[in-house]
């Protein structure tokens, strides 16, 4: 991965979908209107990060067996609250692909759904 090099952010869209209905609905439900605001502009700020030094992540235990070498970075706002935003590299199209926002509280073995 070159120095100084931008990769290209793709969300997929069991990804998309997973954050509309099931990180959105649980911000705005436990959070103030503003404070949801903030931690979801919070959220996607640190998924759009990963458009620099995507391997930064750590590599996802419960993925070993998949096709791609899924990594994650952690977005802990609370003890109650983390998600794991899961990705792979495709290092020869410059890419990041994002596939889950995943509730770090939801059964372990549901992390392998949108994948």
């Amino acid at each position: 991965m070159g120095e100084g090099k931008l990769y290209k952010i793709v969300i997929a869209r069991p990804a998309v979908i997973r954050y509309q209905e099931h990180v959105l609905p649980y911000l705005y439900e436990n959070f103030s209107f503003d404070r949801a605001t903030e931690i979801d502009e919070k959220i996607i700020r640190k998924a759009g990060a990963l458009s620099d030094k995507p391997a930064r992540g750590s590599r996802e235990k419960y993925l070993k067996e998949a096709g791609e070498d899924f990594r994650f970075i952690l977005h802990r706002e609370t003890r109650h609250f983390e998600i794991k935003i899961i990705y792979y590299i495709r290092e020869k199209e410059s890419t990041v692909y994002i596939t889950d926002f995943f509730p770090t509280k939801m059964s372990p073995e549901r992390i392998k759904e949108n994948q």
